[in-house]
């Protein structure tokens, strides 16, 4: 069925918020989605980066809009009655002014960066919260960075116009293009007099004032290139404001002023690292002690000696280091050290005269736990299923031990 191109009142007037449109077509596809296509639109479909517009045609919410071949598109809750032929659109209008933010945005900073540093936009992405641009960089630094922001916000206070238009492809030798057009038809131009000249097929403000202030973010190396996180407009306002905010409470906790939290977050940092070097002293301490102690409690084995602890619930970290204070003073000590809790795990430890091999045991073991594991032969460490508690482990080791030595 041949419909007719939908004309694209968002390109007359991106300011526009409801119009009325006669509905050509409607088809319900494979997925269950109701579309439909009109005469004209103020919905703008997802393309050049752009998320589209949603909003409301009748009292049906619209869900996704598209472009297949100049008809736009519109997928809606549920079908329209068959005898609607007139109907009022309405766009979300925060939406649509946010998304003519971020992309006029976008345009501003890549043209800064293309002007200051010869960087070009290879990617964009408008996202619900930040954008990101990929640019045709190496590496990008403060000082940079800094530099951009501050000459993109400059185009912004001048209150320069954007201009949108299309043009032949034979006209666009007049214009000095950052980027080349991907279409030979329907070429648009977003213009910004004397600053930049780009293909774009998006909703943008009338003037730079509008797009309000750019901030940088962050950046990260990817794939050879820069991609790198700004916002625009109302997004920067609120991310600012949570910021000042987030100062504000901080301060209050530091009992400080916003001037003083750098000196008093470096102090907090230092106590914090003090407390943290004495909290290891006193757990070096401890597990001293406790060394000392299952030494004095340890089995007699002929010429070895048995060391076995069960536990409750401890990290395995603090099995092993035990296990290796006991080994390193112990030559012919023999370790084994079970933790219950959420999860079932032991340690077996073996000093260099002791003569039997660690990761050997807990092979033996582990089929009968039903766990996993391994280790080298001073060191090994498993875990059992959760329906093995650390006495039935104790008894399984005490036993495969027992194998060992005797061979």
């Amino acid at each position: 069925m041949l419909i007719s191109a939908t004309t694209k009142l968002y390109y007359q007037n991106p300011y526009w918020r409801e119009c009325t449109a006669t509905v050509l077509h409607q088809v319900t596809d494979e997925f269950q989605k109701n579309w439909v296509a009109f005469d004209q639109t103020i919905f703008y479909p997802t393309g050049g980066g752009q998320p589209h517009d949603t909003g409301y045609i009748g009292q049906h919410k619209v869900l996704d809009v598209e472009d297949r071949e100049g008809v736009v598109w519109h997928q809606i809750e549920n079908p329209l009655h068959s005898d609607q032929k007139q109907i009022q659109m309405s766009i979300d209008w925060d939406r649509r002014f946010d998304h003519m933010q971020q992309h006029a945005g976008q345009h501003i900073l890549s043209a800064a960066f293309a002007e200051e540093y010869r960087a070009s936009t290879i990617g964009f992405h408008l996202g619900q919260e930040t954008c990101t641009i990929d640019l045709d960089i190496k590496e990008l630094t403060e000082e940079m960075a800094k530099e951009v922001e501050a000459y993109a916000n400059q185009i912004v206070f001048e209150n320069r116009d954007i201009i949108a238009r299309f043009v032949h492809e034979e006209e666009l030798e007049k214009y000095p293009l950052r980027k080349k057009p991907t279409v030979e038809e329907d070429i648009r131009l977003v213009i910004i007099p004397d600053f930049d000249y780009n293909p774009c097929g998006g909703t943008h403000p009338n003037r730079t004032g509008e797009v309000g202030p750019i901030l940088i973010l962050q950046w990260e190396k990817h794939k050879g290139h820069i991609r790198l996180e700004f916002t625009v407009g109302k997004r920067t306002v609120e991310r600012l404001h949570d910021k000042h905010a987030l100062l504000r409470q901080v301060s209050r906790l530091l009992q400080t002023n916003e001037a003083g939290l750098q000196e008093a977050l470096l102090r907090l940092h230092t106590e914090q690292k003090e407390l943290a070097d004495e909290l290891l002293q006193v757990k070096e301490a401890l597990f001293s002690h406790e060394k000392d102690m299952l030494i004095r409690q340890a089995e007699q084995l002929a010429d070895r000696m048995l060391i076995t602890q069960r536990y409750e619930e401890r990290p395995l970290s603090e099995l092993q280091k035990i296990a290796q204070l006991i080994t390193g003073q112990e030559a012919n000590a023999i370790v084994l050290l079970i933790t219950g809790g959420t999860k079932q795990q032991f340690v077996c430890a073996c000093g260099k005269e002791a003569d039997v091999e660690m990761n050997t045991w807990v092979k033996r073991i582990l089929p009968r736990v039903e766990g996993k594991g391994g280790g080298n032969a001073l060191i090994a460490q498993g875990g059992a299923a959760s329906t093995y508690n650390p006495d039935q482990i104790h008894t399984y080791a005490r036993e495969e031990l027992q194998i060992l030595l005797e061979k």
